[in-house]
Formats: structure tokens, C-alpha cells, sequence
């Protein structure tokens, strides 16, 4: 070995038994007051070198607090939940090497509040230790303070918001997982799993519904909604127990009762309740018998009208565009019409998927303004390896599909009645 190298390790040797610097001593009380952790060599030596570099310890706090690590622990001494750390080693190990009761409590106050201990809290936090309370509890008073609340928000007020995929009109997206309030709205319809293993462009389809109309201000207690092609698929349930009126329409055919999940099952008509996958408002959801390209309904009838994966089963574009503008109809001006379905990425055009030309005719329809451009682009973001549905249609992750030498996936766009 080169004796340079000898000489490196021989210093590394004698500075592992050196007592701490005061600088490397502040990043120690820091890290174990706010992390709930030792700092690893390296993290004491760079921080330790900023300190001596002129910044000050307030600001090695701030940058803990601004952290995404700390947000776990704040989350977890706030709320009472996971802190990411076991309680009985933080407890044992990391909490009490930060001094005796006096010079923990002192070092707590000026990690989380920024200031000196004034005696009244100091004193109480003393009693409460001579008592037997732990030290986490101490902790957790303070960060469960209105004052520390205030810092925080002050100092950080982004802290833990990551950037979220928010397009609304797109090819199904897995992105979406990503985005916690569009996974909330996943879980809250309830009947898919939520994690990224599980993903399906059709959980796909009805959760960038519900996320378009509530980024759109669709979901009002006064809105009338019509699914096309409905069904009886959860989101009619859903939607039930948030909007005033729901109507769902199909041809509800014998044809389709054993396909599609049984989604044709004219039962759904005469007993709605028996297929609901939770409990719902009766009185708000009404299912009947009706034709997408021929609705017999009142022209500006609803607020919303939407079809989700149905208007590929109309007989063609003919079809199709045909029950847009239908749903263009019976919308009322400002209303809105969202539209899932198929689109072609290669293969030869079947008579139930789109080309893209196709998808920018339906959404360019007379009365109709798309309210933002497709995303025809994600597909190309992402290695995905199309599910054989000849092999096994039920095979998850399934964001893309392939029948025969056919490639689809979902599509979906938002339109507005002019």
C-alpha cells in the first residue's frame, strides 16, 4: 500500500478518538434533536465544515427542518404516528446523549422554536422528565405548540409538496400514481388496490373523471350528471353521494350481461341497490334503458355528461361521434362532456379502437371546445410491454394493451359546450 495512503488512514486513526469540535458537537445536537439520529461521519464533517466555514447553527436547523426526513418525524411526534425510527432505541440512544435534562431541554427549544428557553417552560419540561416522562414526549409538546406550528409554516410552508402530473386530457397515465391526491380519489371509489402493481387503465379512466371534475369545480351538490354507456360501474355510486342527480343509460343487453364484468346486467335498472359497492344516496341515482346515439332527453338538460370506455361500442367513428354530440346536446352551455376511449398506437385500426386522427375529430366536435390538448405523448415516456389480452386480460400493471398485433390504450379529454 502507498505510503500516503498509510498516512490517511493513520490520521483517520487518531481523529476517532479526538473529542468532537464544537462545530461537529452543534450538527450532533442538531441532528439528534431534529432527525432523532446520529449524523453519519460524513454528514458531521461537511456540516461541521459549513459551521466553520461562518453560517451559523440557526441555519443548520432551518435546513433540517426544510427536509423531507424531518417531515416524517414531524408527522410522527404531531400526530402520534410512524416516525420512521424505533421509539425505544430513539429513546435510549439518541435522545439522551444530547446532555443531561438541563442541556437537552435548552437545545430542544433552540432547535424547534429558534430561541432560548424562557423558565416557566424550561421548568415545566424539567418536572415533567424528573417525572419520569420521556423525552420524545417533551418533543412532542413542542412541536405540537402553536408556536412551533408557526415557525414551521413559516419557514417551510412547501415542505413535503412534491411536483404532481395534473393534465387532464391525456392517454392513460402512470404517472397519476404519483400524485397523492389523485391516489386519495382512488382509494375513495374503493374497488381496486392503490399501489403502482395494480394499476389499470380502467381504475385509470374512472379516477381521472372524478379528478377532472373536482380540479373543474364539477362536484356540486346541484349538478346533474349522465353516464353514457354507464353500466354499473362504482362510479355511479360514487357520484351519488356527492352531486344531486345521477342518471346512468345503456342499452343494458343481454349481449353484454356476461361481458365487461357483467356491466350490461339490465337488473341494475330494477334493483340499482343490489349491484352498489358501498351505501349510496338511492333517491339521487337513476338507471334506464337508452340509446348513446339517440338520448332521449331534453336538450341542456345536465352539467356534466360522460361516457368511459362505451362510445368505441356505437358502431364505428360514426358511432362514436354521433354520442358526442348527443352529449354535447344535453349538457347545458358551460356544461361539460369528459370522453374515455380507445387509441390506437400501432397495429392495424379495429372497429373498437381510435387513430389519433380519429380522437382529434371527436374532440374537435361542432359546440365543443377542448379545454386543454391531449397528451398524446406519454406512451412514449414510459418502457411498458403491452398485456396480451388473448393471454390473460386480468394481468396488472395493464396501462397498455394488445389484441392480436393491435396496440391500444385509454384515452381521455375534457370538452366544454360553448
Amino acid at each position: 500500500m502507498p505510503k500516503p495512503w498509510r498516512r490517511l488512514l493513520r490520521r483517520k486513526d487518531r481523529a476517532a478518538g479526538e473529542p468532537l469540535s464544537e462545530a461537529e458537537r452543534a450538527v450532533e445536537t442538531a441532528f439528534r434533536v431534529l432527525l432523532l439520529r446520529a449524523p453519519d461521519p460524513t454528514e458531521r464533517r461537511d456540516r461541521a465544515r459549513v459551521l466553520q466555514g461562518g453560517r451559523s447553527p440557526e441555519e443548520l436547523d432551518r435546513s433540517l427542518l426544510g427536509s423531507a426526513e424531518f417531515r416524517q418525524v414531524y408527522e410522527g411526534l404531531s400526530g402520534g404516528g410512524d416516525l420512521g425510527r424505533n421509539r425505544e432505541l430513539v429513546e435510549r440512544d439518541v435522545l439522551p446523549r444530547v446532555g443531561n435534562a438541563e442541556g437537552f431541554v435548552a437545545a430542544a427549544y433552540r432547535c424547534l422554536l429558534g430561541r432560548e428557553a424562557d423558565a416557566s417552560g424550561a421548568g415545566h419540561c424539567l418536572e415533567s422528565l424528573a417525572q419520569g416522562a420521556s423525552y420524545l414526549s417533551v418533543l412532542e409538546g413542542l412541536v405540537r405548540s402553536y408556536e412551533f406550528e408557526a415557525r414551521y409554516e413559516e419557514l417551510c410552508p412547501q415542505v413535503g409538496l412534491v411536483p404532481r402530473d395534473v393534465q387532464l386530457s391525456e392517454l392513460a397515465n402512470p404517472a397519476k400514481w404519483d400524485n397523492p391526491e389523485w391516489v386519495s380519489l382512488l382509494r375513495s371509489v374503493g374497488t381496486v388496490p392503490p399501489d403502482k402493481l395494480s394499476m389499470h387503465r380502467k381504475a385509470y379512466e374512472i379516477t381521472q373523471t372524478l379528478f377532472g371534475l373536482e380540479r373543474l369545480g364539477r362536484l356540486r351538490q346541484t349538478a346533474r350528471v349522465l353516464s353514457v354507456g354507464a353500466g354499473h360501474e362504482a362510479i355511479l355510486y360514487w357520484l351519488a353521494n356527492r352531486v344531486g342527480l345521477v342518471v346512468a343509460t345503456d342499452m343494458y343487453e343481454t349481449d353484454w350481461k356476461e361481458a365487461r364484468a357483467g356491466e350490461g346486467d339490465e337488473d341494475v335498472v330494477r334493483r340499482p341497490e343490489a349491484f352498489a359497492p358501498f351505501p349510496y344516496r338511492e333517491d339521487r341515482l337513476v338507471f334506464g334503458k337508452m340509446n348513446g346515439c339517440r338520448l332521449g332527453l331534453g336538450d341542456g338538460s345536465f352539467d356534466v355528461a360522460y361516457s368511459l370506455s362505451s362510445i368505441e361500442h356505437f358502431g364505428g367513428f360514426e358511432g362514436a361521434r354521433d354520442a358526442v354530440d348527443e352529449m354535447a346536446r344535453v349538457v347545458k352551455p358551460g356544461g361539460l362532456v369528459v370522453v374515455a376511449t380507445e387509441y390506437l398506437l400501432s397495429g392495424p385500426v379495429t372497429d373498437e379502437t381510435f387513430p389519433p386522427e380519429e380522437i382529434r375529430a371527436l374532440a374537435a366536435r361542432p359546440g365543443l371546445r377542448l379545454l386543454q390538448p391531449i397528451d398524446e405523448r406519454v406512451q412514449t415516456r414510459y418502457e411498458m410491454e403491452p398485456v396480451d389480452l388473448r393471454t390473460n386480460p386480468y394481468q396488472t400493471p395493464q396501462m397498455v394493451v394488445r389484441n392480436g398485433e393491435t396496440v391500444f390504450t385509454s384515452v381521455i379529454f375534457f370538452m366544454e359546450k360553448s
